[in-house]
């Protein structure tokens, strides 16, 4: 009995990991899209992110099963529980890799756009984020958890940054009023994104110490 709760436990950390990815090619792709202005790159992100919905229905289900089936002792309910609150945040980092996305088919019918460089290290830095924070969970390692929430004040500064560039380049050229705006919108969402990996990494650790 406990071997096949072990089992099904390991299949719905992959479960997890393989939307992890499918987010984490979500921010690569989107954040693509920006730098060539290429429609096309912008609605593979948004389909990307579409696929996100049934995999998190997929996950909860399987979530309820393992509670209404078996047996979990209290680690495995923190596993449990932990995994159905951190397939929200996933999905969430879906949907602003989508808005994103929508931003980036306006913007790509504008011509050439210059894309702040500081917006493509938010977006590394946001699936750097997410990709130790699902590891840190699957392989409860504390160290990575923690490493991904100092890393967030890092994506802040970095938002701080271009918001304050962006507000003074409205200030002195307003008619790139509308597009700048749209860069502080991108980065928020960036920002967000990161926010969201903290959630995990922050399960990741009450998986192991039960502490929130």
């Amino acid at each position: 009995m406990r071997k096949t709760f072990d089992a099904e436990l390991l299949e719905l950390n992959e479960s997890l990991t393989i939307m992890a990815r499918v987010a984490q090619d979500a921010i690569d792709v989107v954040t693509a899209s920006l730098s060539s202005g290429d429609e096309s790159t912008a609605r593979a992100a948004i389909e990307m992110t579409g696929s996100m919905d049934q995999m998190e229905r997929d996950i909860e289900n399987r979530c309820l099963q393992l509670l209404l089936r078996q047996q979990p002792v209290a680690r495995d309910l923190r596993a449990i529980s932990a995994a159905m609150k951190m397939v929200t945040d996933l999905q969430r980092i879906g949907d602003q890799c989508a808005n994103i996305a929508e931003i980036s088919l306006l913007l790509s019918k504008q011509g050439a756009v210059k894309v702040p460089q500081d917006i493509g290290v938010m977006s590394c830095k946001a699936g750097l984020m997410l990709r130790q924070a699902i590891g840190a969970y699957t392989g409860r390692d504390l160290e990575s958890a923690h490493a991904v929430i100092n890393l967030d004040d890092e994506v802040d500064e970095l938002f701080r940054q271009i918001k304050g560039e962006l507000i003074e380049e409205v200030a002195e050229n307003k008619d790139e009023a509308d597009r700048s705006i749209d860069f502080i919108i991108i980065a928020k969402y960036l920002e967000r994104v990161a926010d969201h990996a903290v959630n995990i990494a922050q399960w990741a650790i009450f998986c192991v110490t039960g502490a929130l």
